[in-house]
């Protein structure tokens, strides 16, 4: 029973954040366990969908959203450049946010992390999430002229057409997306976890609460102190789950003197435990574009489709083999479309989705209300580059393909419009799949920079364990959500 007062909350398990791992977490111990659970959420828990009160932003699978968003920027390959990295601070986490592609990735991917996982129940995990978040794909006749074509594209260019996007043994191709977006609503984990448990004595959740650090006694968390609002609360648990995510999970550990010891030190914050790996190895999908204004003929197509019904940003996606690359494949091409003042803009980009490059995240204060320092490091390894460099490439001929041409006007930026771009130019022009991952990551050795052991839970601890993107110690060939929910059901059984 999960007892609430004006300042102190129990449950057997805190689950610190309520994002895309958060709700799978809380959701499945509720339906596998007799445990109670509270789940501590930084800002809105809208409710059930049913209770109808969700901003219809966040439930529009058609586009971006840009509310709910934590704010978090920081510098893109080059330092002159400040990207954002948008992170979605509401129940659902970025499952509430994303552009909705279910992608797996392949089975060589985590082969590399260490979990008792294997192929075949990897396979199972995956397919168990993606009917919780009601995944379908999309059928030929739902694409978008701008979609039908860039597909038409990529088959011209010598990437075949395939079903495979959600097979962990599939190889390059390309094909519509699975996604989860049922009605056109972006099916997010919240829906698919945490409403089915809603109705439970058992579940508390807590949110618009800001958790700021973690207290322990010897190797064991106690409390956690949050905020909400003006109120300093306390939440009390026999074990803690953080679900943070690859920023908001180092940050809270960090804040909590978990992490290297002296940088924390140089921070006024007590070390508890010297674990060098947090806040390390952050890693993300690095991606360059092409831009290019609607022609008048894809304008003409595009207005009759949307009479008939929505335009998704995105439906298809390509994956592909860079020269000298990952077998079967290293990149990502995934076509979009916006809207801008001057109409539709349409958009090609290449993600390189075996990124070498690794970065850091570090506290510019113990205050839980600074942001901290960011530095991705995108593009610091020469590889990552080359790789981006084909990919581009291969934008490129798709764009000059019978099938785009006449789709695409003028070109919208000077990279685009600059076939013999340089990599000064290749770099400044550089950005990012939403992918970030590694900050808190799995091994056996927390001086080799280790942070969570194979169970999720962290070196050195008692009782508390690490379960969403930032224990990825590599990231996989895929859209990283589906991913974390099928690594959130697997570790759930460890916390039971």
């Amino acid at each position: 029973m999960v007892n609430d007062s004006d300042q102190r909350v129990h449950a057997d398990v805190a689950v610190l954040g309520g994002g895309t791992a958060g709700a799978v977490v809380a959701g499945r111990l509720l339906e596998d366990t007799s445990l109670s659970v509270v789940v501590v959420e930084a800002e809105p828990d809208y409710g059930a969908f049913d209770a109808a009160r969700w901003p219809r932003e966040l439930l529009d699978s058609m586009t971006l959203p840009d509310t709910h968003d934590w704010g978090y920027r920081g510098p893109g390959a080059v330092p002159a450049r400040e990207l954002a990295f948008e992170r979605a601070r509401v129940i659902g986490g970025c499952s509430a946010h994303n552009g909705c592609s279910q992608t797996v990735g392949h089975a060589a991917d985590y082969r590399q992390w260490g979990l008792s996982w294997t192929d075949e129940s990897l396979a199972v995990l995956m397919e168990q999430g993606a009917t919780r978040l009601r995944v379908r794909h999309y059928a030929d006749e739902e694409l978008t002229p701008f979609q039908s074509a860039a597909m038409d594209a990529m088959a011209g260019c010598g990437i075949p057409r395939t079903d495979d996007l959600d097979d962990l043994s599939g190889g390059a191709g390309c094909g519509p997306s699975p996604v989860n977006n049922p009605g056109g609503v972006r099916w997010n984990s919240g829906f698919a976890y945490l409403d089915p448990v809603r109705g439970d004595h058992r579940l508390r959740i807590l949110d618009r609460a800001l958790v700021d650090r973690l207290e322990f006694r010897g190797s064991a968390v106690r409390r956690a102190h949050v905020l909400r609002g003006r109120e300093q609360l306390v939440v009390e648990a026999d074990r803690f789950v953080l679900c943070g995510g690859a920023y908001g999970s180092p940050e809270v550990l960090l804040r909590s003197g978990v992490g290297p010891a002296d940088e924390l030190r140089a921070l006024g914050v007590p070390p508890c435990l010297d674990l060098p790996g947090v806040g390390r190895n952050l890693h993300d999908h690095p991606t360059l574009e092409l831009r290019f204004a609607a022609s008048e003929e894809l304008s003409r197509r595009l207005t009759a489709y949307e009479r008939l019904r929505p335009v998704p940003d995105e439906q298809v996606i390509g994956k592909a083999r860079s020269t000298g690359g990952h077998e079967p494949y290293d990149l990502h091409l995934l076509p979009w479309t916006t809207r801008t003042a001057d109409g539709w803009a349409c958009v090609l980009p290449a993600a390189c989705l075996t990124p070498r490059s690794r970065g850091a995240l570090r506290l510019s204060s113990p205050d839980p209300g600074s942001r901290p320092v960011i530095e991705h490091a995108y593009l610091a390894d020469g590889d990552d580059l080359a790789v981006l460099r084909d990919g581009i490439e291969l934008c490129r001929s798709m764009a000059a393909s019978p099938a785009l041409a006449p789709l695409l006007g003028a070109p919208m930026d000077e990279f685009t419009a600059d076939p013999r771009a340089g990599e000064a130019t290749m770099r400044a022009s550089a950005a990012h799949y939403w992918h970030p991952v590694g900050t808190c990551a799995i091994g056996a050795d927390p001086a080799a920079g280790a942070v969570v052991d194979g169970t999720g839970r962290v070196h050195g601890s008692d009782n508390l364990w690490v379960v969403d993107a930032s224990i990825m110690p590599v990231i996989p060939r895929a859209t990283t959500n589906l991913p974390v929910v099928a690594l959130a059901e697997h570790l759930v059984g460890a916390l039971g």
